[in-house]
């Protein structure tokens, strides 16, 4: 009878141990689960912003080879002249 309840005891504690294992696993790749979509969130803004950073780069870029290496500027109302289209 005595040797009954102790087994009766040890299987209550570990039926409450695998209760607490599954609860505890479950909790962990729910939270496994919230960090991949985070992870992927933040990839898909980090492409985002390296392509923002890629265009803004070759805008800058080509503006420096224009005004250094070509010598090139905006020019004034003055510089700027008209053509008139004879087909109009």
């Amino acid at each position: 009878m005595r040797l009954n309840l102790i087994l009766f005891l040890v299987t209550i504690i570990f039926a409450l141990a695998t209760i607490n294992s599954e609860h505890q696993y479950r909790r962990n790749y729910s939270k496994l689960d919230m960090e991949k979509k985070k992870t992927m969130e933040l990839k898909d803004e980090q492409t985002k912003l390296q392509l923002e950073v890629s265009d803004k780069s070759g805008t800058e870029r080509i503006e420096n080879i224009a005004k250094n290496k070509l010598k090139m500027y905006v020019p004034n109302n003055k510089e700027k002249n008209f053509l008139n289209n004879k087909y109009d």
